[in-house]
């Protein structure tokens, strides 16, 4: 049998970590009534588990019980904190060595200074640990060295450690310059992947030469789009575009009148002497039913084909396997003649179309292309 009237209890609670806060609502209650506790956990509270304990008391006694509270590690930013340094200083980036902001920058009014402008022993760096994006994209950052020793004692580099493969890439092999002129580096990013940049500069405390490095602008953007794959068929295998469009080129190579057919063909080597190889060269798939590739050629050249001649290899670079079509041949009938390959339908190819000349004044060699076409 119980007797009496209800006490009022005064709550309370204690243990809460640094950077949390507490709340009881309300703060007194009557016996046999409830009170809701409200913690806050403020960004300076580090992960872990903690005990926070209530108190309850009244006139006639007291009691206490526990409360866990479990606070875990935020995920790393997705993206990049500061990246441009305009908060003046090192937030979001943890530092070693020598590392401040300077107020050189690629942008702004702000950038990172790692190293010292005295003489320093050994690694400075900054880093950061982020998230990509869902979708990737391509980290960029700048930079500017300013080294005036070399690359043996004193540099620049920078790493970029994939936290999810465990692999890591050195995206600034070891650089020591000192033109004054900003620099930008580039790496791609699998998308929701965790990764750490690490921005360093090395110096070997030579009393005469500090060496120190100015980061700036690390920055996320879209992955850049895929390149669009090769055309199907032969792209202006007449050239009846007046031009190589379509076309590769090297060396000596335009287009020229007095073709095969129509009103133009590639003229591959120079009317006047040249020293080495000239070509022109397409990447192409071979289309549905497509079964061969014929193209036509006709030579100019008054030496040997032991010094100039015209050839011409069609590399399959689905299977990886290049086949000379035309071997080195050097004449000079003024007739045309046409060269025959097999293709495979599906397959990516790459065709070179070349014309070689010792440069000797009295025999400039060129070779006359024409008609490239998939049957």
């Amino acid at each position: 049998m119980t007797s009496g009237s209800a006490e009022s209890i005064n709550l309370s609670t204690s243990g809460e970590p640094p950077g949390t806060g507490s709340s009881l609502n309300p703060a007194s209650v009557t016996a046999g009534d409830t009170a809701a506790l409200t913690l806050t956990v403020g960004s300076t509270t580090g992960p872990g588990t903690y005990t926070i304990t209530v108190t309850g008391t009244a006139a006639s006694a007291s009691h206490s019980t526990t409360v866990s509270l479990t606070v875990t590690a935020p995920p790393p930013p997705s993206g990049i904190n500061n990246g441009t340094f305009e908060t003046g200083n090192l937030s979001g980036w943890t530092s070693a060595g020598s590392a401040a902001t300077s107020t050189t920058a690629h942008t702004g009014t702000y950038a990172a200074r790692v190293g010292s402008t005295s003489p320093f022993n050994g690694d400075s760096s900054i880093a950061q640990t982020f998230t990509a994006p869902s979708a990737g994209g391509t980290l960029t950052f700048w930079y500017r060295v300013v080294c005036t020793d070399t690359v043996t004692y004193d540099w620049a580099t920078a790493t970029l450690k994939d936290n999810a493969t465990g692999a890591t890439s050195t995206i600034l092999a070891r650089t020591c310059t000192n033109n004054g002129t900003w620099q930008q580096a580039s790496a791609s990013l699998t998308g929701s992947h965790s990764y750490t940049l690490t921005l360093i500069d090395h110096d070997d405390n030579y009393a005469t030469d500090p060496t120190y490095t100015l980061y700036d602008d690390v920055a996320i953007g879209a992955a850049p789009p895929p390149p669009p794959p090769p055309p199907t068929g032969v792209t202006n295998g007449g050239f009846e575009t007046g031009s190589l469009s379509g076309w590769s080129s090297s060396g000596s190579a335009a287009a020229s009148t007095g073709a095969h057919s129509g009103t133009y063909a590639a003229r591959v080597g120079s009317t006047a002497p040249f020293s080495g190889d000239s070509s022109v060269a397409q990447t192409f798939t071979a289309g549905t039913g497509a079964t061969s590739l014929t193209f036509w050629y006709r030579v100019v050249c008054t030496d040997t084909v032991t010094y100039d001649w015209a050839t011409a290899t069609l590399r399959d670079n689905t299977a990886n396997t290049t086949t000379t079509v035309l071997a080195r041949t050097c004449t000079n009938t003024g007739a045309w003649a046409s060269k025959t390959a097999s293709v495979v339908a599906g397959h990516s190819y790459t065709l070179t179309l070349i014309d070689h000349d010792d440069n000797y004044p009295g025999d400039p060699t060129y070779t006359l292309y024409d008609d490239v076409t998939l049957q």
